[in-house]
């Protein structure tokens, strides 16, 4: 994998290249902006499906997922299967989030 993506990353440098080369700047710039809006908007909507799923915890456990993982980080929750599964989607959602404040502060920069 880590082969591949080396490649994938010099073939990508190397079409950068060449339409920075031919004055092509200002569309490349466009396109890779058109490229990051699209993936923060699959993040947003693995986030909003997500959310379906936090919320059928939090209604069951009466609990707000933010309050969730934070007293199941502290330790003082049990080990139930369910619990497991919530932070696993929750932590999903975090990645996400932060995945999206980091392709929106390289945006029309």
């Amino acid at each position: 994998m880590k082969n591949t993506n080396k490649k994938l990353i010099e073939n990508s440098r190397e079409k950068i290249d060449i339409l920075l080369s031919f004055g092509a700047s200002e569309e490349l710039d466009t396109s890779l902006d058109k490229l990051i809006t699209f993936q923060i908007a699959k993040y947003n909507n693995n986030i909003n499906q997500i959310r379906y799923e936090l919320e059928r915890f939090e209604t069951k456990y009466q609990m707000a997922s933010e309050e969730f993982f934070s007293k199941f980080e502290a330790g003082t929750l049990g080990d139930d299967a369910d619990y497991f599964e919530w932070v696993g989607l929750y932590e999903n959602v975090l990645l996400y989030k932060q995945r999206i404040k980091s392709l929106k502060s390289v945006l029309k920069k």
